[in-house]
């Protein structure tokens, strides 16, 4: 994507969520956070947008931001599987085992329904 298709859509929630997918997948982590905060911003409600931001912010070892993304996205949809396992990952990293070992059974129940 170029610098201006990124100028043009920074008004839509969808194109900054597929602008930091795609820098994601390309292990542009830093450069992901802006266009995902951008996302959460335009639409609070976009439950991929908080994940992909908790993804981000756990590959930048931001372990705060990245728990307080994840934990937004399942509230969102309590269902989905990979923000409660992100959920857990963080919590590992923080040096917080015992909830974190909630959080992974949570996803593991969710994921096998």
């Amino acid at each position: 994507m170029t610098v201006k298709a990124e100028k043009a859509d920074e008004t839509s929630a969808e194109a900054q969520l597929e602008l930091g997918i795609s820098l994601s997948r390309r292990a542009r982590w830093r450069e992901a956070i802006e266009p995902l905060q951008r996302a959460v911003a335009l639409d609070p409600s976009l439950v991929a947008a908080h994940y992909q931001l908790g993804e981000a912010f756990n590959a930048t070892d931001q372990l705060a931001l990245a728990l307080e993304s994840y934990e937004a996205a399942a509230r969102l949809q309590p269902e989905h599987w990979r923000a409660l396992k992100g959920i857990g990952v963080v919590l590992d990293r923080m040096g917080k085992p015992v909830e974190a070992t909630a959080a992974y059974q949570r996803a593991r129940e969710v994921q096998r329904r």
